[in-house]
């Protein structure tokens, strides 16, 4: 976990891999720790909204993308649909007074963005993009390094790699936001986005 001072406030960052059980424990424990007034989460406001609502039912993989990334965490845990980082989260933040906050683009803000980043090429290309994944040979020796490879292959185009750009800036902004409202904020952001999310704080 990462702590960046912004004005007078500490930002600290935990990077988390989306559906492992013991990372939900892990940002538990980071709570405990850091005692902030904020916990932002690297989602948009519509799925926060949603893990609020949540029932409890574990929800399958919506796409190949996702197939490819549960199958290839199998190898150290079995992953859990809706992620307990986040969803742990939301069921503890009650509990410890502590405001919930979504980092991430709302669905009509990500939709502008996919449109102005993403080329009707790319678009093209992603059948045979998914088959390429569903074929790629993963030599990760950790979850932290399998996610970095397959986020390098699902987003190796300049295109889809231009938009998580984007998102990490403005994961950021909303960070530095959040620290002009409490003293010590904790962002719960995936592996992936982590280091470009740190690298927009510090600016």
């Amino acid at each position: 976990m990462d702590e960046v001072r912004v004005g007078g406030s500490s930002v600290f960052v935990l990077p988390v891999v989306r559906g492992l059980p013991r990372d939900g424990r892990a940002v538990l424990a980071a709570m405990d720790r850091v005692r902030p007034g904020v916990v932002g989460l690297s989602i948009s406001p519509e799925e926060l909204d949603a893990l609020r609502a949540y029932d409890g039912k574990p929800l399958a993989p919506d796409n190949v993308e996702e197939e490819v990334y549960v199958a290839g965490l199998g190898a150290w845990e079995e992953p859990v649909k809706p992620a307990p980082c986040f969803t742990d989260a939301v069921a503890a933040a009650p509990k410890r007074g502590v405001r919930l906050e979504a980092l991430d683009l709302d669905e009509d803000a990500y939709t502008d963005a996919y449109t102005r980043c993403v080329s009707t090429l790319e678009l093209l290309q992603q059948g045979r993009l998914e088959n390429r994944l569903g074929k790629k040979r993963f030599h990760a020796r950790t979850p932290e390094e399998f996610v970095l490879e397959w986020d390098a292959e699902v987003n190796r185009t300049p295109g889809f790699a231009a938009l998580q750009r984007e998102r990490e800036r403005f994961m950021a902004d909303r960070l530095r936001a959040l620290a002009g409202e409490a003293p010590r904020v904790l962002a719960v952001v995936e592996v992936e986005r982590a280091k470009g999310v740190l690298a927009a704080v510090r600016g």
